[in-house]
């Protein structure tokens, strides 16, 4: 049963409504990490003296003499530390040639960014007159992680403590232009169709990604694009559909129902088919379909409608699933028409929205997914770029917050739902904040939830390595 009916949710929005070339020279304004600011530009180096690897004289002299004499050695803090001090105390000529001999030495080993302990240091070497690293360590602001050139040459360096067993995507901004991936960093992870971020994995951090096409594993079959004219959003909207391998032998399949489809469906951000194809040959899971509910105009690709149908048209959109395309899909595949069997999944504000379909279509939907959602923008609406996103907010946020912040220590006026919930979220402010106490007063109010929190931030690397939590909780058995 909903919670708020029909005609309550429109009287909530009308009360809502009424409230190597030669190095340049050095940029006036640039950083430069030199000899005598290395501990500054470093917070916590100390003064670097070694007696098991080359001091910062004995590198300079040594290269004085022959820029190829005393190779880079990445083994300790310690020796890095005494490499950069010698390029930041040499002169231009023979610094140069102990930059680049330490930039091939991270090309070669593959390990930049470098990390000692809970350390990470960045590297980029290039024409440049500012450098800066931008990431989730930083939840993707400007202007980010601020490089400092090394000396007077044409590498740069910034450093960053990170958390114990954590991994965050990351970009380079040269000269505050658009970010590009480090060419030094063989690990990457797609952030959408055309775009990627490299990463940085700490020590430790360790994920179950599913989401790889593994030898002898059974494929199942994706269909799609399908069109869908929605009388309630008033356009059409294209969907894809998953059934598992087997298909034509099957009857009455769970289904999830996925927003942001197009990312859910692509190998390089969710992989959900890879995810389902390898958990149902493990025996993990039964035989799922699964629909990938696209959100870009059919048509028009460029105009992605995620936002305007998640917080714009709450209502709408959340009837449109549960009246319209549910009907159709249990018309047209083997399904399983109970609620029990059906799940809504969505991340960031698709997570948002996710709860908000979940509490108010549960009649239809037992199970919700909100990876990383967008709660924050309940106590925020005003934050929104647009009036109908402003009022579809302030619409939801009764909706939500009658569950994830009913009365408390008195519970027994709080609806209790039907509903099961698997939620993520990262570091929180990394990520969409903290959600502790959100799944705090899901569990007081007795909802049966799976509460999944990681090191890492706002990014498909986090939701598609947590994807077959969500299936085998919803569906299957642990391993």
């Amino acid at each position: 049963m909903k919670i708020l009916p029909r005609l309550a949710l429109l009287a909530a929005l009308l009360l809502a409504a009424c409230a190597p070339p030669a190095p340049p020279p050095a940029t006036v304004g640039a950083p430069t990490l030199a000899a005598a600011t290395l501990d500054a530009a470093i917070p916590g180096a100390a003064t670097p003296v070694s007696t098991s690897y080359p001091s910062p004289a004995t590198l300079a002299a040594a290269t004085a003499a022959s820029p190829q004499a005393v190779p880079a050695v990445l083994a300790t803090q310690q020796a890095l530390l005494n490499r950069l001090a010698a390029i930041g105390q040499a002169p231009p000529a023979q610094a140069q040639p102990l930059a680049d001999d330490l930039w091939q030495a991270l090309l070669s080993s593959g390990r930049e960014p470098l990390i000692f302990d809970l350390q990470a240091y960045f590297f980029y070497e290039g024409p440049a007159a500012k450098v800066a690293w931008n990431g989730g360590f930083d939840a993707w602001t400007t202007p980010g992680l601020v490089g400092a050139r090394v000396g007077q040459t044409n590498l740069w360096m910034a450093r960053l403590p990170m958390p114990a067993a954590s991994r965050a995507e990351y970009k380079i901004l040269l000269d505050d232009a658009t970010g590009v991936p480090d060419s030094a960093n063989p690990r990457t992870q797609a952030d959408n169709p055309a775009d990627t971020h490299s990463l940085l994995v700490m020590p430790g951090f360790s994920v179950s990604d599913e989401g790889q096409r593994r030898a002898g594993v059974p494929a199942g079959s994706v269909t799609g694009p399908l069109t869908i004219t929605s009388r309630l959003l008033g356009y059409t909207l294209n969907y894809f559909v998953y059934t598992p391998p087997g298909y034509a032998s099957q009857s009455r399949l769970p289904a999830l129902y996925l927003m942001d489809g197009d990312s859910f469906l692509s190998e390089r951000q969710g992989a959900l088919p890879l995810v389902l194809d390898n958990l149902i040959a493990a025996g993990r899971i039964p035989p799922v379909l699964a629909v990938f509910v696209s959100e870009l105009e059919p048509g028009n690709p460029a105009n992605n409608r995620r936002q305007a149908e998640f917080l714009g048209h709450p209502v709408d959109h959340a009837e449109f699933l549960a009246r319209e395309l549910v009907p159709v899909i249990d018309a047209a595949y083997r399904t399983d028409p109970r609620p029990a069997a059906r799940a809504v999944v969505g991340v960031s504000f698709g997570g948002l929205s996710a709860f908000f379909i979940g509490l108010t279509e549960s009649d239809v939907f037992h199970n919700l997914a909100a990876f990383s959602p967008s709660l924050w923008a309940l106590d925020d609406p005003q934050s929104q770029p647009n009036m109908a996103q402003i009022l579809g907010v302030r619409l939801m946020e009764p909706v939500i917050h009658s569950v994830t912040a009913c009365g408390e220590p008195d519970a027994s006026q709080c609806p209790r739902l039907p509903v099961r919930v698997f939620m993520t979220s990262g570091i929180p402010n990394w990520d969409v904040g903290d959600l502790t106490p959100v799944a705090a007063d899901l569990r007081r109010l007795g909802y049966a939830l799976d509460f999944q929190t990681t090191q890492e931030a706002h990014t498909w690397s986090q939701w598609r390595g947590l994807s077959d939590e969500m299936l085998v909780y919803f569906f299957g058995k642990p391993a």
